[in-house]
């Protein structure tokens, strides 16, 4: 009952987000013709799509995306005037947290997944080709990093009470990190640079690949495991700050 309850609350969230992340994706692929025939330099298809869907344009709505996802729960619902039935229900405040966390993590996880099944599906229809296994790796890099995106807003949703206010601060928070990154205390360490691993700016020859097997190099697997650990960390000082708050 209570997966179900939380896949009703953001179900419509999630289906708007898909259709919207699909259509960017699609429009990205039927409109290559146009865009790189304007290019500044002659772009190959394989860098053309790193360029607007996993370096930048498309990218860029999946985290706004997640940020969304990750929005809500008892302290918002508190403010709707619907906490106390959700609260009422029979089980702990830890478990509504897991649950919760646990869906949208399963739904950020289905979101980077759908550039990977859309590109290689729809490339042919241009003529040109795109291997599952090169979109899958940057499907696991979205999916990482979304993670982490996601446990912020869910841990600001826990905190601030605000209709607006856990979005801002998951924004400003992902401009921190990008900031911070760029300090020279932290050149050498790519695991700080959430959304530069995201677009797989640390893959080898990924800036200036002319072909698809360029893209085949090890994914970040230490960075992605620091990225679960944080969030798996919000979520629990999320859940603790929930299960000590007085909602009456």
């Amino acid at each position: 009952m209570l997966w179900y309850k939380m896949w009703r609350e953001s179900r419509v969230r999630f289906a708007i987000s898909a259709v919207a992340l699909l259509w960017m994706c699609g429009a990205v692929v039927l409109l290559q013709q146009r865009v790189r025939a304007h290019a500044d330099e002659p772009l190959s298809y394989a860098r053309y799509i790193w360029s607007a869907v996993y370096k930048a344009n498309v990218l860029d709505l999946y985290v706004l995306l997640v940020i969304v996802l990750g929005l809500g729960g008892v302290l918002q619902e508190r403010a709707q005037g619907t906490a106390g039935f959700t609260l009422s229900l029979p089980v702990s405040r830890w478990r509504l947290i897991a649950v919760r966390a646990a869906t949208g993590w399963v739904q950020v996880a289905l979101l980077a997944l759908l550039p990977a099944l859309l590109i290689p599906l729809l490339s042919p229809f241009v003529g040109e080709a795109y291997p599952f296994a090169r979109a899958l790796q940057f499907s696991v890099l979205w999916a990482g990093g979304g993670m982490a995106i996601f446990a912020l807003a869910f841990f600001f949703s826990a905190v601030l009470s605000g209709a607006y206010s856990p979005a801002i601060a998951s924004v400003a928070g992902l401009i921190a990190c990008s900031v911070f990154a760029e300090l020279p205390l932290l050149d050498g360490h790519p695991a700080f640079d959430l959304l530069g691993t995201m677009h797989g700016a640390r893959l080898s020859a990924a800036h200036g690949a002319a072909s698809l097997a360029a893209f085949a190099a090890p994914l970040p697997w230490p960075s992605l495991g620091l990225y679960a650990a944080v969030a798996l960390c919000l979520v629990g000082v999320a859940g603790g700050i929930t299960a000590r708050r007085d909602f009456s």
